[in-house]
C-alpha cells in the first residue's frame, strides 16, 4: 500500500540495475580480450618469432572501452540509488505522518499499559530499519538477481559443464542460506526487543530522576539497566556475527 504509488520509480531502479549489472558483466570479458592480447605478444616474442610485438593499439582500445563501461555501470548505479533514497524516504515520512496520527488517537490506558521508550522505540528504530531495507536491501535484492541471471549468460557462453556445475550447487547454497537465516531471525528480534525495553527503562528512569532519588531506587535502577543493557548486548552480537560464523 505504502509503495503502491511508487511503482515507476521502482520501474526506472529496476532497469538502473539491469543496466549497471550489464555493464559490470560485460567488463571482464572484455578484459580477458586484453589480457589474451598481451599474452599472445608475449609468447610469440619469447618464442623469438621475427615482428613478433604486443598489440598495444588493441590494448589500448580496449581499456578505453572499459572506462566507458565501468562510467556507464557507475552512472546507473547512482541513479537507482538515488530514486530508491526518494522513495524510502517518502515512504518513511508518510509512515511517520500516520503512526504519530495514530498515537495521537489511542487511549490514555494505552499509554498507561506500555513503557513510553518501546513506544518510542517503535516509532523512530523500527521506522528506521524499514528505511534502511528499503534504501539498501532492496536494491541489493534487485542488483543480485539481475548479477545471477546475467553471470549465469554469460557462463553459458564461455563454458556450459562450468555453468552446469554451479546450477547443481545453488540448491545447496539456497539451503545453507535459509538455515543460518531461520537460526540468526530470533536474535535479530531478541535485539529489537531489548532495544525496546532498554529505551522504555531509560525514558522511565530519566523522566523519573527525582522519585528515584527520593526513595533510594538508584542501584536497583542502575542494575536493571546493567541486565537489559546485558541482554541486549547478547542478542546483538549473535544476531551481527552468527550468519557470518555459520557461512561454508
Amino acid at each position: 500500500m505504502y509503495l503502491k504509488p511508487y511503482k515507476y520509480q521502482f520501474l526506472a531502479v529496476f532497469l538502473a540495475a539491469v543496466l549497471s549489472t550489464v555493464f559490470n558483466i560485460f567488463s571482464p570479458k572484455i578484459l580477458g580480450q586484453a589480457t589474451t592480447k598481451l599474452f599472445e605478444g608475449i609468447m610469440l616474442k619469447a618464442q623469438g618469432i621475427p615482428g613478433a610485438r604486443v598489440d598495444f593499439d588493441f590494448i589500448t582500445q580496449i581499456l578505453i572501452t572499459l572506462v566507458f563501461l565501468y562510467l556507464f555501470s557507475s552512472l546507473f548505479s547512482y541513479i537507482q540509488q538515488y530514486i530508491m533514497a526518494g522513495v524510502a524516504q517518502k515512504t518513511v515520512y508518510n509512515l511517520r505522518k500516520e503512526i504519530n496520527s495514530k498515537l495521537s488517537r489511542l487511549p490514555l490506558k494505552y499509554f498507561d499499559a506500555q513503557k513510553h521508550g518501546e513506544i518510542l522505540s517503535r516509532a523512530i528504530n523500527d521506522v528506521d530499519n524499514i528505511s534502511t531495507t528499503l534504501q539498501q536491501s532492496l536494491v541489493q535484492i534487485t542488483t543480485s538477481v539481475v548479477t545471477l541471471v546475467g553471470i549465469t549468460v554469460m557462463m553459458l557462453t564461455i563454458s556450459p559443464v562450468i555453468t552446469l556445475v554451479l546450477i547443481v550447487t545453488l540448491p545447496l547454497s539456497f539451503i545453507v542460506t535459509m538455515f543460518i537465516a531461520s537460526r540468526s531471525q530470533k536474535y535479530f528480534m531478541g535485539q529489537q526487543g531489548a532495544l525496546g525495553e532498554l529505551n522504555g527503562h531509560v525514558e522511565e528512569m530519566y523522566t523519573g530522576h527525582q522519585v528515584i532519588k527520593a526513595f533510594g531506587h538508584e542501584d536497583k535502577s542502575v542494575q536493571q539497566f546493567k541486565e537489559i543493557n546485558e541482554k541486549l548486548y547478547n542478542s546483538g552480537w549473535k544476531a551481527q556475527l552468527y550468519p557470518a560464523s555459520s557461512c561454508p
